[in-house]
């Protein structure tokens, strides 16, 4: 057994260290896999960068080129060499557009649009303009404009290609900063293998070393106990006759035939059954002193003879010769000695766990007895609540709604057309009188079944009960509703928004919550409703135990949800409060059809 745990703990440490070698593996792996697509992604970023400086340099090149080909005489230049530095040049901007789309300098690029083309129209308007002397005014004109919008673009320009550069060795610092982190983190991850990995597998190898070293002297002990034994045969074999003696006095067995003759019987099997010593009745059959009935031998006669063809195992009820009865735990297997088939029997005295069996038995029905008792309470107090209720609604009506409606009646007998005035005055009271019978209709109303609940459903009427209680209590009371914006059946309605009226009463009477949260809920399967309060908690065993109706409302409200076939869940702590779940299949809540 303890080289199996050994053994056990040592696969469980392996594999454990397998684990983690692994995982440290795969994090560095990973690691180096995001510095190489991190450098990747920077490397393809800088050659972009560097095209785009590449592209903005020969922009200003070409508007230098372009501004001193304007300023050149037509004669001395061909209008192809013009007109293709222009398109390059154009060309060349639509490329930066396009490549700094999302680059924060695109509005400056885009501004350049107007000044390219004036340059544009300057150059090719010197070229095609008259070269009479009456127009050297005009033409000094435009080339001193040529040159102030050329100097103006290569400024521009010039500030487009730092905030480009100031970008890129932005990114280049981010980078580096990085890598760092990176690098910071993949020693981190070698200096916990070398601590979670490297250090136990070393002490696990020095440990299995010092295992084989043991193991090795042990099986050198094992040879000199071996040869010992050996050597002191003789000895060995007469401790096992004593041995054997020893046995016979301490244990229950009986070597039988296979037609249940006594073939051997131990010492204390001998005691047990009320022998005398020196009368073991050899040759005589075992059943016949089992016990004095016979039809209890005639079925210890049929188990022995059935276990010449397999083992059997059981329990025996026995009555000895001074009429005591004992209980014996039985195993019967079969052997072949001598050429003759034989019946080996082990037993245990278990009269003492049997004796123990029935008195918990007996303190098992009496458990029972004051369970039902228990119920049968709770059915009274249950039926006492239910006259109570009945009682409080027809106080309510009698006291409330009827006076009120005995004095409108009198109030409208009273009412004298001829005084139109104090008739008057007698209408508004009425008017008030009759709002107040409304209101008292309504609160009866609400206290049997909500109005919301059978107008709009469950969600809306949770709102509204958790509205009207913080407003009665001054409670914090807050409902909060996930999606669940559809109807269920009647039985199902009534039945959760009850279990939620009688948590909520509870945690404001009992628990004197500040704070109660109610949630109202739908998976794929399930309707679920949590309560959440702040209070002082409960003990839910001590309310079951009470036996003066504290725990009534909870035992009214796990039946209501298993009457659904859903389940309640209750976790309570005087420091953390209260929390009720109620799961209830939607099967049980969907609409009936028809």
């Amino acid at each position: 057994m303890v080289e199996q745990e050994n053994t056990n703990t040592d696969t469980r440490l392996f594999a454990r260290l397998r684990r983690s070698y692994l995982l440290a593996l795969s994090v560095i792996g990973l690691a180096l896999l995001g510095e190489h697509l991190l450098v990747e992604s920077f490397m393809d970023d800088q050659a972009k960068d560097a095209n785009i400086i590449n592209v903005a340099g020969r922009q200003r090149m070409l508007s230098q080129r372009i501004a001193k080909l304007g300023l050149l005489p037509k004669a001395d230049i061909s209008e192809d060499t013009l007109r293709n530095d222009l398109d390059d040049w154009f060309a060349g901007h639509n490329w930066l557009t396009q490549q700094l789309a999302q680059d924060p300098v695109l509005p400056q690029l885009e501004a350049l649009d107007t000044l390219m083309t004036q340059v544009k129209n300057l150059s090719v308007g010197l070229q095609n303009f008259p070269a009479q002397t009456q127009d050297a005014v005009e033409v000094n004109r435009s080339k001193e404009t040529l040159n102030t919008r050329s100097d103006a673009f290569l400024s521009r320009m010039e500030i487009i290609v730092g905030d480009i550069s100031a970008a890129a060795t932005a990114r280049v610092n981010n980078l580096r900063r990085t890598k760092a982190w990176i690098n910071l983190g993949i020693g981190g991850i070698l200096l916990l293998e070398l601590l979670f990995i490297f250090q136990p597998i070393s002490r696990f190898v020095r440990r299995q070393f010092l295992v084989l070293q043991a193991e090795k002297a042990a099986q050198a002990q094992a040879r000199l106990v071996a040869e010992k034994a050996v050597s002191e045969k003789d000895a060995s074999l007469r401790e096992l006759y004593a041995l054997n003696r020893i046995i016979d006095r301490a244990a229950l067995f009986a070597t039988l035939h296979h037609d249940g003759s006594i073939v051997h019987l131990s010492r204390k099997f001998t005691d047990l059954l009320g022998f005398a010593a020196g009368s073991i009745p050899v040759g005589h059959s075992l059943e016949k002193y089992l016990h004095p009935k016979e039809g209890r031998q005639a079925y210890f006669a049929e188990t022995i003879a059935g276990a010449r063809t397999g083992n059997w195992q059981g329990e025996w009820q026995i009555r000895d010769l001074a009429g005591t009865e004992h209980w014996l735990e039985v195993s019967l297997l079969s052997s072949r000695q001598g050429g003759t088939n034989q019946v080996f029997l082990l037993a245990s005295d278990v009269t003492g766990r049997k004796e123990a069996e029935q008195s918990l038995q007996a303190f098992s029905e009496e458990k029972i007895s004051e369970e039902v008792e228990r119920s049968k309470q709770r059915s009274r107090q249950i039926v006492e609540a239910q006259e109570k209720e009945r009682l409080r609604v027809a106080r309510d009506l009698h006291d409330g709604i009827g006076q009120k409606l005995t004095a409108l009646k009198f109030s409208l007998e009273s009412l004298n057309p001829s005084k139109p005035k104090q008739a008057a005055e007698r209408i508004n009271q009425l008017k008030i009188l009759s709002k107040e019978i409304i209101l008292g209709v309504r609160l009866a109303t609400f206290n049997l079944t909500p109005p919301e609940l059978i107008d709009y459903g469950l969600g809306p009427a949770l709102e509204k009960m958790a509205r009207e209680l913080s407003r009665l209590t001054g409670e914090h009371i807050v409902f909060r509703n996930d999606a669940v914006d559809y109807r269920l059946n009647g039985p199902a309605e009534i039945n959760l928004y009850r279990t939620v009226q009688e948590a909520v009463n509870n945690a404001i009477k009992y628990a004197r919550a500040n704070y109660i949260l109610i949630t109202l809920s739908a998976g794929p399967q399930l309707l679920s409703i949590t309560i959440d309060d702040d209070g002082e908690g409960f003990d839910r065993e001590d309310l079951y135990n009470k036996t003066d109706g504290s725990g009534l409302g909870l035992h009214f409200m796990e039946e209501r949800i298993g009457n659904l076939n859903g389940r309640i869940f209750m976790r309570s702590h005087p420091e953390t409060g209260t929390r009720i779940s109620i799961n209830v299949p939607l099967s049980e809540c969907e609409p009936k059809e028809g």
